[in-house]
């Protein structure tokens, strides 16, 4: 027998025994552990999960691998007995050997993880409710198009990109599966071509069938967890949280056709005490524009791309833009900034996305001076050129 057959079978194993202890969810698979062949689970019951997850560190950890020392403290915290699962290879990095990582991405179906950094964009279709169901279908359908040419527009440019989404009837929660400051700037890469795709198909094809969108774009923190469908769950993930809520409370109030960043804070790397605002991760974000000079949008080349703040007031050293609140029914703020994309093709012609501060007249927010750290930004353009 293959390696790779019995490597197969080994994973079939697990999963039948992962999928018995987890019953349909009422279960959760919190950590695990190995040593040899042998595959050790916590397993404890959902409920008690996220009633003790506050006291114990790393429930929700995205790596579910634990050394022994740590995987024994945890389900002693979770007053769960180890389930112990024998497979017929061994475990590990050597030759012949189950990758970690392989069994690490099975049993996260069986899991909720946490993310404290993930940029995520909201695609809603403006009208949507009102169009036939043949106009729905095909509306969806060109978004969806747009989204996956750009994740293959991007690979192919050798970055490495991997979107995934979740519906929300008339639109899309998209983010990149990896993580990062890095993978951030390409998901915002991502979200500029899928708004030229759209605006390009536009032209060609009206709005009957291609959609006119409102986009909110942000980095926030968010839980991910699996639809159980049948009796396993579902192969993609599903994400909730603080970015997503932000992301609703936002598209709410956004105009068709507008384009709004929430203004987050994310550390530049878990290392470094520097911190990215908005305005600070588009002021970065303007090195990678370059990377997408050239591409072909309905045959024509982008000559180049720009994205700026709408407001932007650089007089007496001030270096502020308009950042605008948006309260929600339940009183909590939202700030956020509008965001205007204008690109240039060879042939001279231009596509502008987004409402410029005068087509703003009607948005539901209320707008303040937001001043830009420009001794951080220097920091900043020294840091990466570094």
């Amino acid at each position: 027998m293959s390696v790779e057959s019995r490597h197969a079978g080994a994973l079939r194993e697990l999963h039948v025994a992962v999928n018995a202890v987890w019953r349909l969810g009422r279960n959760m698979v919190v950590a695990w552990s190995y040593s040899g062949s042998t595959v050790y689970l916590c397993v404890v019951p959902t409920y008690v999960v996220f009633e003790v997850s506050e006291e114990i560190d790393y429930t929700f950890d995205k790596a579910r691998l634990r050394d022994e020392e740590t995987f024994l403290d945890l389900c002693k915290g979770f007053g769960a007995r180890p389930t112990r699962v024998e497979l017929d290879a061994p475990i590990g990095k050597g030759k012949g050997e189950i990758p970690p990582s392989t069994i690490e991405r099975m049993l996260r179906r069986y899991s909720v993880t946490h993310t404290p950094y993930r940029a995520v964009m909201l695609f809603d279709i403006v009208g949507f409710s009102k169009a036939s169901p043949i106009e729905q279908v095909a509306q969806l359908n060109s978004l969806e198009y747009s989204i996956n040419s750009a994740e293959k527009r991007l690979q192919a440019l050798g970055l490495d990109v991997e979107l995934a989404r979740s519906t929300v009837g008339d639109g899309f929660y998209v983010w990149n599966r990896r993580q990062g400051l890095e993978a951030e700037l390409r998901t915002y890469l991502a979200l500029q071509l899928i708004l030229l795709d759209n605006k390009r198909a536009q032209r060609k094809g009206g709005t009957r069938f291609v959609p006119v969108l409102r986009t909110v774009f942000s980095i926030g923190s968010h839980y991910s967890y699996h639809q159980v469908e049948g009796q396993s769950p579902r192969g993609f993930e599903y994400i909730v949280g603080d970015v997503t809520i932000s992301l609703a409370r936002l598209i709410g109030k956004a105009q068709a056709h507008q384009l709004l960043i929430g203004n987050f804070e994310r550390p530049v790397d878990h290392a470094s005490r520097t911190k990215l605002d908005a305005p600070l991760f588009l002021a970065r974000a303007v090195s990678d524009f370059g990377a997408i000079e050239g591409l072909e949008f309905g045959g024509e080349p982008v000559r180049s791309v720009q994205s700026f703040i709408t407001g932007t007031d650089l007089a007496s050293g001030r270096h502020s833009v308009n950042q605008y609140t948006i309260k929600d029914k339940h009183g909590f703020a939202h700030p956020a900034f509008n965001v205007v994309l204008h690109a240039r093709f060879d042939s001279d012609t231009t596509l502008t996305i987004g409402l410029g501060t005068d087509a703003l007249t009607d948005f539901d927010a209320e707008a303040d001076p937001y001043r830009i750290d420009v001794k951080n930004l220097a920091k900043m353009r020294d840091l990466f050129r570094a």
